[in-house]
C-alpha cells in the first residue's frame, strides 16, 4: 500500500474517511477497528488520558464475552500493522511501542505513537471536518460538550472485567484453609455436592491472567508468593520472587503497602533459606524508605509481618550458643517484638494474624525460661511459666476453631507437647529409666491450665494420653484428611517417640515412631536434619539407632 507524503516532512499520512464507506488510504476497514484507531487519535490530541479497556467495554461490551473484546483487539492491531501505524498499550505512554510484548495486550489502556499524531488525516467524503473534533466525537459516538468525553477513573475501574476479584477471593479463601492444590473429588454417588475447590495456586495463576494493571498482577503474584513460602517450596518461592520484582521494576505500583509487603515477602524467603542477615536487611528497607516507612506505623498488617519476622530472626539467634548477656538480650527482644505483633494483629483486625503470634509467644516464653534467658533468678515456678506458655497454645488454638482459620496447621499441637513434656534428662543418651522418670504435664493438668481457652481439646480429639493426641493427629495426616509438610511430620513423630517410650516402655508404638521419624528426616534440609540429630541424644541410644537405621 502506498501512502501520500506529509507537506515538508517526508513522513507518509494516513488518510481516514469516517462517513460511509469506511475507508483507510482509499481500502475498506473494519468498523471495531476504525473506531478504535480513532479513539487513541481523539485521545491523544483531546484527552489527558489514555484509553482505557472500559471504554472498548461501554461501547462494545454488550456485543458477548471477554473473549470476544480480546479477538475485536486482535484483529485491530492486525489492521494497525497493515496500515502502517503505531498504537501502543500499557501503562507506560513513553516507551516505544515497538517493543512491547503481545501478552497482555488486549488489557489496555491503548494509545498512540506521539510520532503518529501528525500522520492521521481525517476526512469526509473528499474533505477535511471544519470541526475535527466534534465529526471524530460524533463518529466514536462520544458526548457533545467541552467536558473531556473519557469515562471517569470512577467509571473505568469499575467497568473493569471482576473475573480478577473472584480468582484472587477463592485463592484468598483456599489458603486460610490450607488448601493449595484442588483436592481429589470423591464419587457423587448421584447427592448433590458443593462447587469443587480450586485451590489457592491455581486461583492465583487465574487472577494474574485476568490482571488489568500491574497493581492488580502485583497483589496475586505477592499472594502466589506467601502461598509457596507456606508450602516450604523454596525453588517456586524464588521464581515467583523474580517476576515480582521484574514487575515492579519496570512499572513500580504507586501503593507503598504493596512495594513493602514486596520487601516483606523478600525478607520471609531469606529467612526461609537460614540468610538472617538478608532477612534483616529486607526488612531494613521499609525503615529506610521515607515513602515506605510510614507503613510502620498506620499500617498495622505490615507492622505485624515486620515485627513477627524480627521476633524470629531474635529468637534464632536467642536459641544459638552463644555469650548469654547477648543470647539473653535476644530473647528479650523477640518477646518484646512478639508482643508488639500481637497487638498489631488485633489493631489488624486479623485473628488469622492473632493466633500465629500468641502460639509463638508460648513457645518463646517456655524455651527461653527453660534455658535461663529470662527469669535467670527463678523468681518464677516452673509450673507457672508451663501453665501460661500453654494458656498462650490455648489462646491460638480456641481462635482456629472458633474462628475458623490457621488452615488447619500442625505446630499448635507440637508447641504444646514440646511445653508439655517438660524438662528434660539431667544428662545426654539417658537409658530408658531415666526417661520414664520425667514428669511431663498430665493431660488433666493441661486442661485445666488453658482454662478459658479448652474447648478445641476435647476427649474425641485424643485428649486422654499424650500418645493418643499424637495418633489422631497423625492419622488426619495418614488418611489424607491433612497433608502435613515433612518438618511438621519429623516434629510429630519426634514427640510420639518421646511419649510412647515415656508412657510404655520399649513398645511397638515407639519402635513405629522410631523408624517413621528416621525415614522422614532425610527428606529435611540440613539445619532442620542437625536439629533433630541434636535432639535425639536425649533419646536411649538404642532408639537413636532405630531412627538411623529406619526401613
Amino acid at each position: 500500500m502506498t501512502h501520500s507524503n506529509d507537506a515538508g516532512t517526508g513522513t507518509p499520512t494516513l488518510v481516514v474517511r469516517l462517513d460511509a464507506p469506511h475507508h483507510v488510504d482509499g481500502q475498506p476497514v473494519r468498523y471495531q477497528s476504525l473506531w478504535l484507531l480513532m479513539r487513541v487519535y481523539y485521545a491523544a490530541h483531546f484527552e489527558p488520558s489514555p484509553v482505557s479497556l472500559a471504554a472498548l467495554k461501554i461501547r462494545f461490551g454488550q456485543s458477548g464475552a471477554a473473549g470476544d473484546l480480546r479477538m475485536l483487539v486482535s484483529r485491530a492491531f492486525s489492521d494497525f500493522a497493515r496500515w502502517g501505524v503505531t498504537v501502543g498499550w500499557g501503562d507506560d505512554v513513553q516507551i516505544d511501542a515497538r517493543l512491547l510484548p503481545t501478552r497482555g495486550r488486549s488489557k489496555g489502556p491503548f494509545w498512540l505513537a506521539r510520532d503518529e499524531m501528525s500522520r492521521i488525516v481525517v476526512t469526509i467524503g473528499d474533505a477535511t471536518p471544519t470541526d475535527p473534533r466534534r465529526a471524530i466525537a460524533s463518529f466514536l459516538g462520544l458526548a457533545q460538550d467541552a467536558a473531556p468525553d473519557t469515562p471517569s477513573p470512577a467509571l473505568e475501574y469499575v467497568m473493569q472485567d471482576i473475573a480478577f476479584w473472584h480468582h484472587l477471593t477463592l485463592g484468598k479463601r483456599d489458603m486460610q484453609d490450607g488448601v493449595f492444590f484442588a483436592p481429589p473429588q470423591a464419587p457423587s454417588h448421584g447427592e448433590v455436592r458443593r462447587q469443587p475447590r480450586t485451590g489457592a495456586i491455581p486461583s492465583f495463576h487465574a487472577a494474574q491472567v485476568c490482571a488489568v494493571d500491574d497493581v492488580q498482577r502485583g497483589i496475586a503474584l505477592l499472594a502466589e508468593t506467601i502461598a509457596w513460602r507456606r508450602m516450604g517450596d523454596a525453588a517456586r518461592t524464588n521464581r515467583t520472587l523474580a517476576t515480582l520484582a521484574a514487575t515492579f521494576g519496570a512499572n513500580p505500583p504507586g501503593s507503598p503497602t504493596l512495594r513493602a509487603m514486596h520487601w516483606v515477602v523478600q525478607a520471609w524467603q531469606a529467612y526461609a533459606l537460614r540468610d538472617e542477615a538478608g532477612a534483616f536487611a529486607h526488612l531494613q528497607r521499609i525503615t529506610d524508605d521515607a515513602t515506605l516507612a510510614p507503613c510502620l506505623v498506620y499500617n498495622p498488617r505490615i507492622r505485624f509481618e515486620s515485627r513477627n519476622l524480627q521476633a524470629l530472626l531474635h529468637k534464632s539467634h536467642a536459641a544459638r550458643s552463644g555469650p548469654m548477656p547477648a543470647r539473653a538480650q535476644s530473647a528479650a527482644d523477640a518477646l518484646a517484638a512478639f508482643s508488639d505483633a500481637l497487638q498489631a494483629a488485633f489493631e489488624a483486625d486479623s485473628l488469622e494474624l492473632a493466633q500465629h503470634v500468641a502460639a509463638n509467644i508460648g513457645l518463646s516464653l517456655w524455651l527461653f525460661w527453660q534455658g535461663a534467658l529470662i527469669d535467670p533468678g527463678r523468681r518464677l515456678a516452673a509450673v507457672d511459666v508451663q501453665r501460661q506458655a500453654l494458656r498462650w497454645i490455648g489462646l491460638s488454638e480456641w481462635i482456629c476453631d472458633r474462628f475458623g482459620v490457621g488452615g488447619n496447621s500442625v505446630w499448635n499441637t507440637v508447641f504444646l507437647l514440646r511445653i508439655a513434656r517438660g524438662a528434660v534428662p539431667t544428662r545426654r543418651d539417658p537409658d530408658l529409666a531415666t526417661l520414664r522418670a520425667s514428669t511431663p504435664l498430665s493431660v488433666d493438668a493441661f486442661l485445666d491450665a488453658v482454662q478459658p481457652f479448652g474447648a478445641p481439646f476435647s476427649r474425641a480429639k485424643g485428649f486422654l494420653r499424650w500418645t493418643d493426641v499424637l495418633a489422631t493427629t497423625l492419622a488426619d495426616h495418614e488418611e489424607g484428611r491433612i497433608c502435613f509438610e515433612p518438618l511438621q511430620l519429623a516434629n510429630l513423630w519426634f514427640e510420639m517417640l518421646w511419649f510412647a517410650l515415656h508412657q510404655d516402655g520399649d513398645s511397638p508404638q515407639a519402635l513405629h515412631a522410631a523408624h517413621s521419624l528416621g525415614r522422614v528426616l532425610p527428606v529435611l534440609p540440613p539445619p532442620d536434619r542437625r536439629f533433630f540429630r541434636d535432639a535425639l541424644r536425649w533419646m536411649p541410644r538404642d532408639f537413636q539407632r532405630e531412627v538411623r537405621l529406619a526401613p
